[in-house]
């Protein structure tokens, strides 16, 4: 019995150390795609030496809980060539933030939620989320990019649920390709810039959701909705974040920016909400109401 507990934990050692979940993936995705054939052995990363895949943007990756990267480089007709990236993200929550962490263009269908523009496909399915790139002429490649994303995603097979907090959401007015979740302020300012230093104590323990409102093309009204782990966390990074963003609100809650839109943060056990840019008091206070914050405990 104890040499048999060896031996699985033997094997699950070698198993994460090998790749984990993308080295299962590896054989299933099919080494040819139309023209497009494999002309390297695949590699794989992980948290220790993802720098030397991504110059410059492994720091994105590190913020969530990426496990493991499985590097795949088809070619084509012409030296055509095409990059796959299968970016193991710990949980279906993980894959879904760092997809919506650069989404910005139209969804084709494939995954969960996808996007396809200038000859990159990017798209989230369960613990995954993938990257196929054309390294030469997009309109060439673009087919084999889409079939190549099916492929993987009917590869992946199973799927997984979003992060929990998109259910606390107010759907009204709510623009569903511009909700990012994360856990660093970097990560935040890069979307909706806060503060230079982390005034809210984010992270990687907390969820944070960045929403976009827009109603009758009117301005951008922002949602951030953050879970903490306990409600004294909550609570600090609540009196921090007034006395800082807006020490005139620290009594109310609420104030008056200089751009003339307001602000509006609300602590709900251990969650805080904050709303930026609302035309008016009343529009931020309704937003705050709307909150569904018992499915975020």
């Amino acid at each position: 019995m104890k040499r048999n507990v060896i031996l699985l934990i033997f094997c699950l050692m070698i198993n994460y150390c090998g790749g984990g979940k993308v080295k299962n993936l590896q054989h299933s995705i099919p080494e040819q795609i139309g023209a497009w054939k494999v002309i390297d052995q695949d590699k794989i990363y992980n948290r220790k030496n993802i720098f030397d895949h991504i110059n410059g943007g492994a720091e994105l990756y590190l913020a969530y809980d990426f496990q493991h990267v499985l590097v795949r480089r088809f070619t084509g007709p012409d030296r055509n060539d095409i990059m796959l990236d299968v970016y193991d993200m710990g949980s279906s929550a993980e894959a879904f933030g760092i997809f919506s962490s650069e989404r910005e263009d139209e969804e084709v269908g494939i995954g969960q939620g996808s996007e396809y523009g200038g000859g990159l496909l990017r798209f989230w399915q369960d613990r995954f989320f993938v990257s196929i790139l054309s390294l030469g002429d997009e309109q060439t490649s673009k087919a084999a990019i889409l079939e190549l994303g099916k492929t993987v995603a009917e590869a992946i097979s199973s799927t997984g649920p979003e992060p929990v907090l998109l259910q606390s959401l107010p759907e009204k007015g709510l623009i569903k390709e511009r909700i990012r979740y994360m856990h660093s302020h970097i990560i935040l300012n890069n979307h909706y810039y806060v503060a230079s230093e982390n005034i809210l104590n984010l992270n990687r323990k907390t969820d944070c959701i960045l929403a976009e409102y827009r109603e009758d093309d009117g301005d951008s009204i922002y949602l951030l909705f953050t879970r903490y782990e306990n409600g004294a966390q909550a609570k600090k990074a609540y009196d921090r974040f007034l006395n800082i963003y807006m020490p005139e609100a620290v009594e109310t809650g609420y104030a008056q920016m200089e751009n003339r839109k307001w602000t509006m943060a609300k602590l709900d056990n251990n969650t805080l909400a904050i709303v930026f840019e609302a035309p008016d008091a009343a529009g931020a206070s309704e937003l705050l109401s709307a909150i569904k914050f018992s499915f975020a405990l």
